[in-house]
């Protein structure tokens, strides 16, 4: 909004230039004395409601008024034009301002297209007709003629909300900004071609060859399209409106494509042509804007992701640092107190109590050991630090080994394991081969009840050597299963089961499987129906001759259990 010191100021501003420009238009009427095929009045108006806002409509109603009471007709005739014109800048500016965006109704293409259907096609109906009736009525028209000299009107003001309105809407609006030194030249050469081609195609240029008779005004639109390519809208339009400039006074003379009919009709002519011309170059500098600010912002964006990939890159850093650091701080506390329990194996009590109490610390520990030397594989897994040592290995021995390995510990007495291994070899490396197995079984005897079952098998699905460990256990929840290998995640836990663990085993035997070059997955129908993970390995050809027939082993089975 205007302050209040500058108000007069600018609506004396403004009323001068609607007088200068509107004497300018009302020089070029020929079918009335107030009507113009050129009227730039128009596109002032609008220009200066849309910027300096609704308050200044009192300049445009007395412009209006001066310029036609000292040009032709009467005090009411002179009112009634006055009025017109103040309601088509005010209707235009209300319509693009609710409809096309306003002031930035140029910076995309829908947009030029709603201004142009709004300022230049529906508002300017308000002051033609208004102005034609008002001196049709005061006499000062003949109503015979009232169709010629409405349509004069209209196109009139149609052209100078098309050609002016930009020009002086772009110019407020991105007066700070500057065209770089680097574009200075071509800028000047644009200039200069501009005006040739203007002066060759609307002058007496073309007549001295012969092809006056030819269409040829397309040649203007070459180095408009380059200043919108090039240049900002602002510099475009200024182009179209010099263009326009030279169009007139040459068509006046005599000369160009449209000088062939009447000076009004070649104006009209003239003035459509110049019109259509300036909504191209201004939808084309549309786009070339629009495409500017989405390689800007997928630029901020790409620098945004950069910086958020740095971040994240640095938080899984220090992460991975803290699960080193942290599994070495335990390592020390877990030695002494291993051997604080050997100590009291020797020296304490021998009665069942205290027996019973030191196999319990020792299973704790443990299990605390095996703990931290996940949290270990994992941050080295994750640093890149382990190293796998692959030979071809015959996935049936192997398993088989590990799942005895485990038996001889005696932490699968109290479950049914049964193993079933068909020959089938994969380049791995054996003891994280080990570690795999023993992590899904020891994962699977956590959330399976005792006397539960077991099954592993061994086998090849085409181009892949399949492991697979499954349980009658507890089950995994369906919104659980697509997050089962991150860390941490774990299911829902009864709280009289000491099932303990973080999660991490899990974790671990994914990066184990895909350093691999293989995957691994689970699968369940849901809780208490058990569960199954399936591991893929790339297959090789047998490296030695084997025994075809499966091998099938139960271990640990118990029968109270059943």
């Amino acid at each position: 909004m205007l302050a209040d010191r500058k108000y007069p100021l600018t609506l004396a501003a403004l009323f001068g230039l609607y007088v200068v420009a509107g004497k300018v238009g009302l020089s070029l009427a020929f079918v009335h004395a107030s009507a113009s095929p050129v009227w730039p009045p128009t596109g002032i108006a609008l220009a200066a409601l849309l910027t300096l806002g609704y308050r200044v409509w009192p300049a445009i109603f007395a412009g209006a008024f001066f310029v036609n009471i000292t040009t032709a007709g009467s005090v009411a005739t002179s009112l009634g034009i006055a009025a017109g014109n103040t309601l088509e800048g005010l209707l235009a500016a209300y319509l693009v301002d609710r409809y096309a965006n306003g002031t930035r109704a140029f910076d995309r293409s829908q947009d030029v297209f709603k201004f142009a259907g709004f300022a230049a096609l529906l508002s300017t109906t308000v002051s033609a007709t208004i102005g034609v009736a008002s001196l049709a009525l005061g006499g000062y028209a003949a109503w015979d003629d009232f169709d010629q000299i409405w349509l004069t009107w209209w196109l009139g003001d149609a052209s100078g909300a098309l050609i002016f309105a930009p020009l002086l809407v772009l110019w407020v609006r991105d007066w700070r900004s500057h065209p770089s030194r680097r574009r200075l030249l071509e800028g000047a050469a644009l200039w200069c071609t501009t005006t040739l081609i203007g002066l060759a195609v609307f002058g007496e240029g073309l007549a001295h060859f012969g092809l006056m008779s030819l269409p040829l005004t397309f040649l203007c639109t070459p180095p408009l399209v380059w200043a919108a390519v090039r240049f900002r809208q602002r510099e475009a339009v200024m182009l179209v409106a010099v263009l326009s400039g030279i169009a007139i006074w040459e068509t006046l003379r005599g000369f160009g494509p449209f000088a062939s009919a009447t000076a009004n009709e070649a104006l009209l002519l003239l003035q459509i042509f110049m019109g259509t011309v300036s909504v191209m170059v201004i939808s084309a500098g549309a786009l070339v804007e629009e495409r500017r600010r989405v390689e800007q912002e997928h630029e901020e964006l790409l620098v945004r992701a950069q910086a958020a990939r740095a971040e994240a890159e640095a938080a899984n850093r220090a992460k991975d640092e803290f699960l080193a650091m942290l599994g070495h701080e335990l390592r020390n506390p877990l030695a002494a107190i291993i051997s604080a329990v050997s100590v009291l194996d020797r020296i304490g009590q021998q009665d069942d109590v205290a027996v019973r109490a030191r196999g319990a610390i020792r299973h704790q520990i443990t299990h605390l050991g095996r703990l931290v030397d996940d949290l270990l594989d994992i941050a080295h897994v994750t640093s890149g630090d382990i190293v796998l040592t692959c030979e071809p290995l015959n996935l049936a021995t192997s398993v088989q080994r590990s799942v005895s390995n485990m038996a001889s510990t005696g932490r699968l007495e109290r479950h049914v394991i049964d193993v079933r291994a068909e020959p089938v070899w994969a380049n791995a490396d054996l003891s994280r081969l080990n570690q795999v197995v023993a992590n899904l079984l020891t994962n699977a005897i956590k959330y399976t009840s005792p006397g539960g079952t077991i099954r592993v098998r061994v086998g090849g699905e085409q181009e892949q050597a399949v492991i697979g460990v499954a349980d009658t256990g507890i089950g995994i929840p369906p919104n659980l299963l697509p997050h089962l290998f991150d860390l941490p995640v774990q299911g829902e836990r009864r709280l009289d089961r000491a099932q303990g663990g973080l999660g991490v085993g899990l974790t671990l035997v994914r990066r184990l499987v895909e350093l691999h070059g293989g995957r691994v997955a689970a699968f369940s129908e849901g809780p208490g129906r058990g569960s199954e993970f399936v591991v893929w390995l790339p297959r090789i050809p047998p490296a030695k001759a084997i025994e075809s027939q499966s091998v099938l082993r139960v271990v640990g089975s118990v029968s109270a259990a059943r």
